[in-house]
């Protein structure tokens, strides 16, 4: 059993080198993905922006938990009525 166990987490890392080596350092094959650009400066921007907010969102999320409690109380407030009932 281990050595079925051992053989298929050998395989199996083989095949991922392979398949990464292919994919993403290989030559690109279809001419439509090829004539693609890369991302722009505008595309750029806003994907710096929320990268920012998202790690904002995680460093800090006091904000946004105090917006999303009373929700959330009345959420459980209303499960737990259905349940006793």
């Amino acid at each position: 059993m281990r050595f079925l166990a051992a053989t298929t987490l050998v395989f199996g890392a083989a095949y991922t080198l392979w398949m990464t080596k292919r994919v993403i350092y290989g030559a690109v094959a279809n001419d439509d993905v090829a004539a693609l650009k890369d991302v722009n400066r505008r595309e750029l921007t806003f994907l710096a922006l929320l990268a920012v907010a998202v790690l904002a969102m995680g460093i800090y999320p006091k904000p946004f938990s105090d917006k999303m409690n009373p929700s959330i109380d009345a959420l459980l407030k209303h499960v737990a009525d259905s349940k006793l009932r």
